[in-house]
């Protein structure tokens, strides 16, 4: 199941709008370490494929039944988006050496998560 990206985007808005400063504060420091697994994952995926995939959105327009004031139906339009994939063409051997220099990367960031957590904690919550 897909889930729209747009209320994907709105969902998470509005969850980090309730997060706690704590929360954010943890949230963001964690962002470089999930970044970098994204990445390893992505890599992954291109060496195990052999070809990346782009993906784009595209409109198209739906039509729909509307319906006016007196209940008489008429034709109405609506835009709507979808994803579209594309292979691309990778260097097989590039994705492997991109995927070392990740991997080698993500210790170091987990320790600085770690630390910058730690800080949250002391920043955000007594006697933390």
């Amino acid at each position: 199941m897909r889930i729209n990206y747009l209320t994907a985007v709105v969902g998470l808005t509005t969850l980090a709008a309730c997060a706690t400063p704590l929360e954010r504060c943890i949230s963001s420091a964690q962002s470089e370490v999930q970044t970098l697994r994204r990445a390893i994952t992505t890599a992954e995926g291109n060496i195990t494929r052999g070809y990346a995939i782009h993906r784009s959105s595209e409109s198209y327009t739906h039509y729909d039944t509307c319906y006016d004031k007196k209940e008489r139906p008429y034709s109405c339009p609506e835009t709507r988006y979808r994803t579209v994939e594309t292979p691309i063409e990778v260097d097989v051997q590039q994705q492997r050496l991109r995927l070392k220099a990740l991997r080698r990367e993500l210790p170091a960031a987990e320790d600085r998560a770690r630390a910058q957590a730690q800080n949250c904690t002391a920043l955000h919550l007594p006697n933390g």
